[in-house]
C-alpha cells in the first residue's frame, strides 16, 4: 500500500527550487512532484550553461542538481557558483565513486539525494536542506559577530601595532585560513608592512622587511622592489587563485620569486579605507590553489566597516597622545627659546673675525644644508646655532638641542630616536625621540665627536635615508629635519685616529664654519664684558657704574683659555662682590700660578741669579701661557708615571677628560713615554 505524501511545510509555496538535470524523464518527474507539492519551479536546466542563464534571472532558494551533466562542467562546477552566490543546493545523483564524493563533500551541499528516490526523500531532503541552510546561516551570523567583536577589542588595545596585528591575525585564521599574512599601513609619505608567517597550528613567526626577504632567500638590494610590489599590489578587492594568482606572478617576478619560496598558490586582497587620510591593505596567501573564494571577501567586505570605525578611533586616540607628548616637549622648548633666542643683535661683537661668522650665517642659514660648528669650548657654538635656525625658512618650528657628551651611550639613541613600551627595561610608556620633536626644524647636536662609534653608524643611516626607527620597533618614520652639529674635536684627527667614521664625517662638514676664540676677538672684550656686567647687575638688582680702566686692561691682556664662557663668570663673579657705587673691578686676578712665567734655569757656577723678562706683547703672553701649561702637565704626569686615563690618572688629578688631555699633549708635544727623568719632551 503507497504511503502518502508529506504535506509541503506551510511556508513551502513561495519556496522556488531550480532543477539542474540533463535525464529530462527525472527532471519533468521532479517538475511535477515539486508543483504538487506547493512548490515553485524556476526552470529545468541540463547543462551548467543554461543554468547559469536561470541563475542571472531570478535567485532560486534552493537547487536540486545532478553531478554529470551535458557539456564538460560537472554539477561540482556549478556548485562552486552556488556556494559563492549563498544559494543552498541538493545533489540528486547515482554516483557512488568514493572521489566524487569526497569531491561532493567538500562543496558543502545541503543534502544527498540517492537515485532512484521516492518523493518522500525530495520533499524531507528539501526541507531538511531548507532548515540546515537558514540554521548555517544563523551560525555564521553569530560566528561574524563575535569575530567582529573580538577584531575590535583586539586592535583597541593600548598594546605595540605588531601585537594587536599578531592577534588580530589570529583570531582571522578560522575563517580565512592563511600560510602568510601581509598588513600594510599608508598614511601620506609614512607607511609600514608587517608580515605574519605561520610556522604551525597557533604559532606565527612575525616578518620586517629585512627579515622578509632574509626568509624568500633574496638580498637586501630587493627591498625597493618588494616596497614597490606593495604599492601596486592594493589597488581593489580581489581574489586571486590558479590561473589568476600565475598570471599575477608573470607580472611581478618579485612574486613570482615569493610563491616558488613558500610555495604560495593563491592570494586575497582586501583594502580597508580608515577616514580621508589612511589606508589599510590585508593580503592573505595561502598553498591551497582555491584557498580563496567570494564568499571570503564578502566576510571582510561585512568586518570592513566596524574595524574601520575601530582603527580610525584608534588611530585618533594615538595622534592626540603623540601631539599632547610632543606639545609637552615643545612647550618646554618653547620656554627655552623665549629665554634665549638668539639672533645677530645679541651675538655680541663687530670684530672682523666675527663679521666673518655672521656672514657665512647669512650665506647658510636659507638652506637646508647641514652644518658642521667649530671651535674652542666657550665661543657660542650653540649661539650660532640659534641664529642659523632663526634666520632659516624653519624658524617657525622647533630648534630642539641634545649634547651627546651629556648622557650616556646606552640613553643617547633613546634621545635621539625615541622607543616603544618595552624596548628595554624601564620603558614603560612610548616616547618619541628629539628627532621626531624637531619634525619641521631644526635639530642640533652638541658635542658630536663624543658620539659613540655604533651610534654613528646610525645617525648616517639618518642622514642618509631621512628616516629614523624606534627601539623596539621596525617601522621607518619619514623624517623632515635640518641637522646642526658642533664639536670642540678636531675631528679630521678623530677620523684618522679612528674614532670618527669618515663618511659621517663628510656628510657633517657639508658647510663647516669656525668660530673664533675668545682671544683672537679682543676688541670685542670691552662690548662683552660691558653686556655680561648690566646682565649680572639687572639679576641681583644693583646699579652697574661701568668698568674700571685697569679691569678693562687685564681682561684684554689675558689669554681666555675658557673663552667667553670664562668670561662671563668672571664678570658675574665681579659684580657680586662689588658695592654698585664705582666702576667695576675685577674680583679676582686673571694671573694663576697655571699661566705664571717658569723658573728661569740654574745659572752656571758663579753668576746670580737672572731677572725674568716681563712679557712684551700678546704674544709672548701667548707663549708664555703655552710653556707653563706644558710644564704643569709635565709635572701632574711624573706624579701619575705618565698615566693618563683611570683613577689616580692624570686627566683626573687635572679635572679633565681624557680625550682633551690628550689633545693638550699633542698640541704642546709631549709624548707620553716615562723614564726615570720623566715624560719625554
Amino acid at each position: 500500500m503507497p504511503q502518502p505524501s508529506p504535506a509541503a511545510p506551510a511556508d513551502a509555496s513561495p519556496c522556488a527550487v531550480l532543477i539542474v538535470e540533463d535525464e529530462y524523464v527525472i527532471a519533468n518527474d521532479l517538475r511535477l512532484l515539486l508543483l504538487e507539492a506547493g512548490y515553485e519551479v524556476l526552470g529545468i536546466a541540463d547543462s551548467v550553461a543554461e543554468a547559469r542563464l536561470l541563475l542571472a534571472r531570478q535567485r532560486p532558494d534552493i537547487v536540486l542538481l545532478d553531478i554529470f551533466l551535458k557539456g564538460s562542467e560537472t554539477g561540482l562546477d556549478l556548485a562552486a557558483l552556488l556556494e559563492e552566490a549563498g544559494v543552498p543546493f541538493i545533489y540528486i545523483s547515482a554516483n557512488d565513486s568514493p572521489s566524487v564524493l569526497d569531491a561532493v563533500k567538500a562543496t558543502q551541499p545541503s543534502g544527498y539525494i540517492v537515485k532512484p528516490f521516492r518523493e518522500k526523500d525530495v520533499l524531507t531532503a528539501l526541507e531538511i536542506g531548507r532548515y540546515r541552510h537558514a540554521h548555517g546561516v544563523e551560525v555564521q551570523l553569530r560566528k561574524e559577530k563575535s569575530l567582529q567583536i573580538a577584531l575590535t577589542e583586539t586592535l583597541a588595545q593600548a598594546r605595540p601595532w605588531p601585537d594587536k596585528l599578531l592577534q588580530a591575525a589570529g583570531l582571522l585564521q578560522e575563517a580565512i585560513s592563511f600560510d602568510l599574512m601581509a598588513v600594510r599601513y599608508e598614511h601620506g609619505s609614512e607607511s609600514f608592512t608587517y608580515r605574519y608567517y605561520r610556522t604551525g597550528f597557533d604559532e606565527y613567526q612575525a616578518l620586517d622587511q629585512e627579515a622578509f626577504l632574509r626568509l624568500i632567500n633574496l638580498p637586501a638590494a630587493h627591498l625597493p622592489q618588494l616596497r614597490e610590489l606593495d604599492q601596486k599590489f592594493y589597488d581593489f578587492p580581489r581574489c586571486y587563485g590558479h590561473e589568476a594568482y600565475a598570471a599575477l606572478c608573470r607580472q611581478h617576478p618579485l612574486l613570482q620569486g615569493i610563491a616558488k619560496s613558500l610555495r604560495m598558490a593563491a592570494a586575497l586582497v582586501m583594502p580597508v579605507v580608515v577616514g580621508p587620510q589612511h589606508r589599510f591593505m590585508l593580503t592573505f596567501f595561502s598553498r591551497q590553489p582555491d584557498a580563496y573564494r567570494a564568499r571570503h571577501l564578502a566576510l571582510l567586505d561585512r568586518l570592513e566597516q566596524p574595524v574601520a570605525l575601530t582603527l580610525e578611533r584608534v588611530l585618533a586616540f594615538e595622534e592626540v597622545a603623540r601631539l599632547s607628548e610632543r606639545l609637552r616637549q615643545e612647550n618646554s622648548y618653547l620656554q627655552d627659546e623665549v629665554k634665549t633666542t638668539a639672533n645677530f643683535e645679541e651675538i655680541i661683537g663687530s670684530s672682523p673675525a666675527l663679521l666673518r661668522v655672521f656672514n657665512q650665517v647669512s650665506q647658510v642659514a636659507p638652506t637646508d644644508s647641514t652644518v658642521l660648528i667649530l671651535g674652542e669650548s666657550g665661543t657660542g657654538k650653540e649661539l650660532v646655532a640659534r641664529a642659523i635656525h632663526n634666520r632659516s625658512g624653519r624658524r617657525a618650528q622647533l630648534l630642539v638641542k641634545l649634547n651627546c657628551a651629556a648622557l650616556p651611550a646606552t640613553l643617547i639613541e633613546s634621545e635621539l630616536f625615541g622607543h616603544e613600551k618595552g624596548a628595554f627595561t624601564g620603558a614603560h610608556d612610548r616616547r618619541i625621540g628629539k628627532f621626531e620633536l624637531a619634525r619641521g626644524g631644526t635639530i642640533f647636536l652638541d658635542e658630536i665627536g663624543e658620539l659613540p662609534l655604533e651610534l654613528q653608524a646610525k645617525l648616517l643611516r639618518v642622514l642618509q635615508e631621512k628616516e629614523i626607527e624606534r627601539l623596539g620597533s621596525n617601522t621607518p618614520i619619514k623624517t623632515d629635519v635640518r641637522v646642526l652639529v658642533a664639536t670642540n674635536r678636531e675631528l679630521e684627527k678623530e677620523v684618522s685616529a679612528g674614532r670618527f667614521r669618515m663618511d659621517l664625517y663628510f656628510r657633517l662638514a657639508v658647510f663647516p664654519l669656525t668660530l673664533p676664540p675668545l682671544r683672537e676677538r679682543l676688541a670685542d672684550i670691552p662690548a662683552l664684558a660691558t653686556y655680561f656686567a648690566q646682565k649680572a647687575a639687572r639679576n641681583i638688582g644693583r646699579p652697574f657704574r661701568g668698568l674700571a680702566p685697569e679691569a678693562l686692561a687685564e681682561l684684554q691682556a689675558y689669554a681666555w683659555p675658557g673663552n667667553i664662557r670664562e668670561l662671563e663668570n668672571i664678570i658675574e663673579q665681579s659684580v657680586i662682590v662689588g658695592d654698585g657705587q664705582r666702576p667695576l673691578v675685577l674680583g679676582r686676578s686673571l694671573a694663576s700660578a697655571l699661566f705664571q712665567p717658569a723658573p728661569p734655569p740654574a745659572q752656571a757656577a758663579g753668576s746670580g741669579p737672572r731677572p725674568a723678562q716681563p712679557p712684551k706683547d700678546l704674544l709672548d703672553v701667548k707663549q708664555l701661557q703655552l710653556e707653563t701649561e706644558r710644564e704643569y702637565i709635565l709635572g701632574v704626569l711624573v706624579k701619575t708615571n705618565g698615566r693618563v686615563r683611570g683613577s689616580g690618572g692624570a686627566a683626573e688629578l687635572l679635572n679633565l677628560k681624557p680625550t682633551t688631555l690628550e689633545y693638550r699633549m699633542e698640541k704642546l708635544g709631549i709624548r707620553k713615554s716615562i723614564t726615570a727623568a720623566g715624560p719625554e719632551a
